[in-house]
């Protein structure tokens, strides 16, 4: 069959002028401005709701991990709305029972660690005074004095951010009561949203499109159940190793290794770091090398056992992507953003994978 004239010869004479590659590069310099503005557009409608979309996301993620728990209990003859009342109530429960544990443990080991950290301090001072700098007496109220002038001068600013925080805290109750709303009714009537979704779609659609929601929600429950896995393995062999070694705040310290577990890369490093400086603030070098090496041992073993046993399946992305999403969810919508970049971009090139698999199974028309 030859070519239609009109991709053989151009209409406009001026157009035989011009080299095929610059044509061909120019049509897909001005399609992919286009894809450009399209998706700056949809973030910045994104941001404008991020207290919707944000409990939205968090939902989901959430349903991932308890929607097992309400279909094994709907197996057993529980009803659905028992069962998905039971599943969000034992999850709320359980992440209730951590804050309530943590904030006791805080609140019973402040004291001992204030004792410890005015020591410290202490130490610095007696360091700056008697070691190689050599400070006198003077120097050092001049410092003092200093740090609490400028408190006293940016009390103003002080303040706005309190008022800023406070206006942040109702929001964070806001969204935390979304998100729970969300979960429910993602873990009640998931099946069946996702069914009125479908439908939406063309007849001749509609198999791609039930097919591309499987991959994503496998890779999404993979992903957060492998994460959820390696998190737990994580806070608990940082956990022995304070506990072995002595040091205050175990069960924050052992909570925010938990959580940071769901940024990968950035989260371990993180915890890591506090928990190797409150080791150093309260028991000192040796014991804070200790931990070092207890944080690194640990890195280790995700890196090389956790991850590629438990999250090879559920995540398949090269290291820089996944420090790419995490840099562009952050600038997006801070710590909730990088939490659902790396989920979001292999749910995205899972199902991306799947139709173009598809795309070049299914059978050519005829003519």
């Amino acid at each position: 069959m030859s070519q239609p004239r009109e991709l053989a010869d151009p209409a406009d004479p001026r157009e035989a002028h011009v080299p095929a590659a610059l044509r061909v590069a120019a049509g897909w310099s001005w399609r992919l401005l286009v894809v450009a503005v399209a998706i700056y557009a949809t973030l910045m409608a994104v941001g404008r709701v991020r207290i919707v979309v944000i409990p939205v996301i968090a939902g989901l993620l959430i349903s991932a991990l308890i929607r097992p728990i309400a279909t094994g209990l709907r197996h057993h003859g529980v009803p659905r709305l028992a069962s998905s009342f039971v599943a969000v109530f034992g999850f709320v429960i359980i992440i209730a029972g951590a804050g309530v544990g943590v904030g006791f443990n805080a609140a019973n080991e402040l004291p001992t660690l204030s004792d410890q950290v005015s020591k410290g301090v202490v130490q610095v001072r007696d360091y700056l005074q008697d070691g190689p700098l050599h400070l006198s007496q003077k120097q050092l109220d001049d410092l003092a004095n200093g740090i609490t002038n400028s408190l006293a001068s940016n009390r103003g600013r002080l303040v706005s951010s309190l008022l800023s925080g406070a206006t942040v805290a109702a929001e964070v109750v806001t969204s935390i009561l979304f998100t729970l709303f969300a979960t429910f009714f993602f873990v009640h009537d998931g099946d069946r949203i996702w069914d009125w979704i479908v439908t939406r779609f063309p007849a001749g659609g509609e198999d791609q499109v039930r097919g591309a929601g499987r991959e994503a929600w496998s890779t999404l429950t993979g992903y957060i159940r492998g994460t959820v896995i390696v998190a737990l393995v994580d806070a608990v062999s940082i956990t022995v190793g304070l506990v072995a070694v002595g040091v205050p705040l175990v069960a924050p310290l052992a909570l925010l290794t938990f959580l940071g577990g769901f940024i990968p890369i950035v989260g371990a490093t993180v915890a890591g770091v506090a928990a190797v400086l409150v080791t150093l603030v309260s028991n000192g070098l040796v014991p804070a090398l200790v931990i070092l090496g207890v944080v690194l041992a640990v890195q280790q073993i995700e890196g090389h056992l956790l991850q590629p046993l438990v999250m090879r399946r559920a995540v398949r992305l090269h290291p820089l992507a996944i420090v790419i999403s995490l840099a562009a969810g952050g600038v997006l919508a801070g710590i909730p953003g990088a939490i659902a970049a790396v989920p979001f971009v292999a749910v995205v090139n899972r199902v991306a994978g799947y139709l173009a698999r598809s795309g070049k199974e299914s059978p050519a028309p005829d003519g």
